[in-house]
């Protein structure tokens, strides 16, 4: 289900905005350029997907899941949560209900059956105008993972395909490669 809103959404109808968050828990609501879509929560497929990402980085690094994630940039009519994000170490201990986009160092996203184009279209133009430096699409319907790189003016220079199986090589500061063994289609 989509909405459209004609304006900026203010602090009062973001705090509305998670009211109904909260009431219905079955729904994950995030809003792109002013059209908030709502969709059933993540199925355990796609849960998997996340953690199997989500702990190859815990380590090292600050992961959270559904975040949300806020930018100046896209003044109040885009307000995502990611699947998974990754910051700084020094961001852990603390809780943080929103977290601003340029203190993330890479955003991932399984894409989801019912809308598939937020994921694959959408959001990458969003998270390249944040210059997140790395926003990585896990695809289990074509089982294919897509890192971009490289934001510069609103959209990613760099975007590598990768299969199911193969390694993701992501550069610095993370220098890593995450292993999608453990991904599978559906």
């Amino acid at each position: 289900m989509t909405l459209q809103l004609e304006r900026p959404v203010t602090t009062t109808e973001m705090q509305r905005f998670k009211a109904i968050d909260e009431a219905f828990p079955d729904l994950h609501a995030e809003m792109i350029d002013g059209e908030v879509c709502i969709e059933t929560v993540v199925t355990s497929a796609h849960g998997n997907m996340v953690l199997s990402i989500a702990s190859q980085l815990l380590s090292k690094w600050f992961v959270m899941t559904e975040v949300n994630t806020v930018y100046e940039g896209w003044h109040g009519t885009t307000y995502l949560r990611p699947d998974l994000s990754v910051a700084d170490p020094s961001y852990r201990g603390k809780n943080h209900e929103t977290f601003p986009a340029d203190e993330v160092i890479l955003v991932g996203e399984v894409v989801s059956k019912s809308n598939p184009e937020n994921d694959t279209r959408r959001k990458v133009t969003k998270y390249a105008q944040a210059g997140i430096p790395y926003y990585l699409v896990v695809d289990p319907t074509k089982g294919q993972c897509l890192l971009y790189s490289l934001p510069s003016e609103g959209r990613y220079r760099s975007k590598v395909e990768s299969k199911f199986g193969d390694p993701v090589s992501v550069g610095a500061p993370l220098d890593t490669e995450i292993d999608t063994s453990a991904l599978y289609t559906y």
